[in-house]
């Protein structure tokens, strides 16, 4: 149910009249797939590097690793041309689907849903780098890196699948300054690849829209055996994907003391931002309590929330404005709790209350209605297909 007031702001991303010709997103996952390689210096290369380190104006050399770069993220078929005049010393990096795709029912929201599982190879070239001081080249080399990951997705025929590589990055976790000979054999590097991968096929809607977010890579496919996949038209995934869209959304930051009824006496500080662009994902949620009373020991702890239940976000109408509710799972200090968080922006100010709960069930904490003395956190009503009066003939 939906609840107006004029004088509450819409938040952006709200759904308005569109006229397009699309590609129709049918799936949409990012993740990043991280790969540890080890380096091995040739005998021809130590020789370089130990005789650049008997020069004391070269100390220290660096190790660097150059990973290829990558296009923006959009648009999303961005990809290189592969003519003969480029460099031939340009890294290169792919994408691809490896065998054909196949189906499978994995379990999400409850339920059961049909869903495609594809493996995709993800390959990159690296320049690894030793330079003196000055930042001369001492000695270099290209290695390749690769990983093979497979996805579960809403893959159905007639669609297209797109993997994109966004970012790759390389650490070298053992450091990257050389200072003594010898000179080391080997060393580790670790490469992380930045996936966006959606599914899509061309259609034309007339449509009332808004922006998509991505979704969390949270499928697990179980052993199946091959099936023959079946003649129609491609389906859409309700289940999987779009997610539920949020009736409102909060954000801001604020400060201070715990109400009358409170389980602890002292300041609580809440950083706010759940349904950035009306969609749980990359929501957050941190608080920290400063206990007043230190004469039995301290109980002033730092909470970070992990999870969002969708089932349990409600937005409510007050007397002056306009009321979220979530709950969820967390950490305090290493351990894991349950969560109730709500927050109301009126004409008054901020006003919130946290409730941190054990495993069993008892109450660790209930910061009872907190007046925000610093600082304020927004409530914004988010436009829903809910809100849209369909013309029924």
């Amino acid at each position: 149910m939906s609840h107006k007031k004029h004088k509450i702001p819409k938040a952006q991303n709200s759904l308005q009249d569109e006229c397009i010709r699309v590609q129709k997103v049918y799936d949409w996952v990012t993740d990043a797939l991280t790969v540890r390689k080890t380096v091995l210096f040739t005998r021809e290369q130590i020789c370089e590097i130990e005789e650049a380190m008997e020069d004391p104006s070269r100390r220290p050399l660096r190790i660097i690793c150059e990973p290829p770069e990558t296009p923006p993220i959009f648009p999303l078929n961005n990809r290189r041309s592969h003519d003969h005049d480029h460099d031939d010393d340009r890294l290169e990096f792919i994408c691809e689907q490896v065998g054909e795709k196949r189906d499978v029912t994995v379990s999400t929201n409850g339920g059961f849903v049909d869903a495609q599982l594809v493996e995709l190879l993800i390959s990159t070239d690296l320049r690894i780098l030793v330079v003196d001081r000055h930042g001369c080249i001492v000695t270099k080399s290209n290695i390749n890196a690769s990983v093979f990951e497979s996805f579960v997705l809403c893959y159905p025929d007639g669609t297209d699948l797109f993997c994109k590589v966004s970012k790759i990055f390389c650490r070298i976790p053992s450091g990257t300054v050389l200072l003594n000979s010898p000179a080391p054999e080997s060393f580790d590097i670790e490469i992380t690849f930045c996936l966006d991968i959606q599914v899509e096929a061309e259609v034309k809607l007339e449509v009332l829209a808004k922006f998509c977010s991505p979704r969390d890579n949270d499928l697990i496919a179980p052993d199946v055996v091959d099936q023959c996949p079946k003649v129609e038209f491609p389906p859409q995934c309700p289940d999987i994907f779009p997610r539920p869209n949020c009736d409102c959304a909060a954000e801001g930051e604020a400060s201070g003391e715990t109400g009358e009824d409170a389980t602890h006496s002292g300041e609580l500080a809440v950083l706010v931002n759940i349904c950035p662009d009306c969609s749980l994902v990359d929501s957050e949620l941190r608080a920290s309590f400063r206990d007043e009373d230190n004469s039995d020991g301290s109980d002033s702890f730092d909470f970070t929330a992990t999870t969002f239940d969708q089932d349990t976000l409600c937005c409510e109408k007050t007397k002056d404005g306009l009321k979220l509710i979530i709950s969820g799972e967390g950490k305090v200090d290493g351990r894991t709790v349950d969560y109730n968080f709500a927050v109301v922006d009126g004409d008054s100010g901020t006003q919130y209350q946290l409730q941190l709960i054990d495993r069993r069930g008892r109450t660790l904490f209930d910061s009872d209605v907190v007046e925000a003395e610093e600082g304020e956190v927004k409530v914004e009503d988010c436009v829903t297909f809910d809100d849209i009066k369909m013309k029924r003939v």
